[in-house]
């Protein structure tokens, strides 16, 4: 899709805020819940489409070194602001020549990839995360969900049979946009066939909000003392399988596998 689209998204629709509203709380601390499964003390770490920089910062305050790249200038004049010694640089997650092959323990892509419409453009994404992480090291991608997009937006809005009838939606009711759409929505055999594509092993793969972007209204209406439970509650069901796919996002958690992948640079070093 066309960057200024992106960038026009963000610019309306500020990222640092998202996160601050309840359901971003719940999706941001069940992240962080999985990610502290994996981290260990000294590791390097990798932020691709790192938006305002709400996991890195939160990530260098725990001590970890993380180099962030986002696309967005809005969204990293915003983060520079709030943290101004973050290591973070300008780029697209699909060519990353700056960033040194197997230089990251652990790497996020916790963004790109809802911009990226079809396999072939996703898999470019992905196979730039796998050559920048260590052979055997840990990439966390997120996605957005088909049902998710299917119910909210196809039937809550009454689109769904102007969608059917314009081929939008197919026969199984799974979205096919096309490019210049802002978003790409997934099922999990979809995210299964990149993983085969890209080489990468899964771990675990959770919902990180689960029914919050459901619940908007109802979350901000709860008290501290249940909002706490319900993001406890989220933590607890977030790898159930019959949950996972009927949230808003998921995050797969993969494994690369011990060779590295080379970029073209590499190859012609």
């Amino acid at each position: 899709m066309a960057l200024s689209n992106i960038e026009k998204h963000y610019n309306k629709h500020p990222e640092d805020l998202r996160l601050l509203r309840r359901h971003g709380i719940v999706e941001f601390e069940t992240t962080m819940h999985h990610l502290h499964r994996f981290l260990q003390t000294g590791q390097t770490m990798l932020d691709i489409g790192a938006g305002t920089g709400r996991y890195t910062s939160a990530l260098m305050a725990e001590g970890y070194s993380v180099k962030a790249v986002e696309l967005v200038r809005r969204n990293i004049d915003v983060f520079l602001k709030r943290e101004p010694t973050a290591d973070v640089v300008q780029g697209d997650a699909r060519n990353m020549p700056f960033i040194p092959t197997a230089s990251a323990d652990v790497t996020l892509l916790l963004g790109p990839l809802y911009h990226l419409i079809g396999d072939d453009e996703k898999l470019k994404a992905l196979n730039e995360a796998r050559r920048v992480t260590k052979p055997g090291g840990i990439i966390f991608v997120a996605y957005l969900m088909n049902e998710y997009s299917i119910l909210t937006y196809c039937f809550d809005e009454e689109r769904i049979g102007d969608f059917l009838a314009r081929g939008i939606v197919d026969k199984d009711y799974h979205l096919h946009v096309q490019e210049g759409e802002l978003y790409d929505y997934v099922r999990l055999e979809d995210i299964d066939r990149l993983n085969a594509k890209a080489g990468l092993e899964r771990v675990t793969i959770f919902s990180p909000d689960g029914a919050a972007d459901y619940m908007r209204t109802r979350l901000n209406q709860m008290s501290d003392e249940t909002f706490a439970h319900f993001i406890e509650y989220q933590k607890c069901i977030s790898e159930r399988p019959d949950l996972i796919g009927a949230g808003s996002h998921v995050v797969d958690v993969v494994r690369c596998p011990e060779a590295p992948k080379q970029s073209a640079a590499d190859d012609n070093l």
